[in-house]
């Protein structure tokens, strides 16, 4: 299985831009970095899980019935139901994003209120823990904050 470690994006926040609208930019794209991260990750992960009698036996019969049954079928639909947990992952993020990015009055919480999210990004100093910079990176970017996700796949897409 994939490592469980997030990966170190190899980036100087030095190199950040000064212009706050261009550095917001960036950070939104660095968040797409991980959720790329996790996207390709768990599309790995079905994919061992389904292709390997070996790494099913490592997780519990519970979790590991739906990778059984997949296993047992011809490799052609093996292959096409891989590609629709594939497509029910990007699917779920999309809407993932959709949801951090209602800025709307939609989300009730009773009669009189309602939810919206705010996703704060930090980075901070790694050895005393002070944030350096921090950011609400789901409004105010140049598009709505769902719709960074075609760039994400372009850009970091691995398979």
């Amino acid at each position: 299985m994939t490592k469980r470690v997030p990966p170190k994006l190899d980036y100087n926040i030095n190199s950040l831009k000064n212009d706050s609208g261009s550095r917001h930019e960036e950070l939104i794209d660095l968040f797409g970095q991980y959720v790329m991260w996790l996207r390709n990750r768990s599309i790995t992960s079905t994919e061992l899980f389904v292709e390997s009698q070996e790494a099913r036996e490592r997780i519990g019969n519970i979790f590991r019935e739906p990778y059984e049954d997949v296993a047992k079928l011809a490799k052609e639909d093996r292959v096409k139901g891989l590609r629709l947990a594939n497509a029910a992952v990007d699917g779920f993020i999309v809407l993932m994003l959709q949801v951090l990015a209602h800025q709307g009055n939609d989300f009730d919480l009773g009669d009189k209120h309602c939810i919206r999210y705010k996703l704060m990004m930090e980075i901070v100093d790694k050895i005393t823990g002070e944030t350096v910079l921090e950011d609400v990176i789901n409004r105010d970017g140049k598009k709505h904050f769902a719709d960074y996700w075609g760039r994400w796949l372009n850009r970091y897409n691995v398979k």
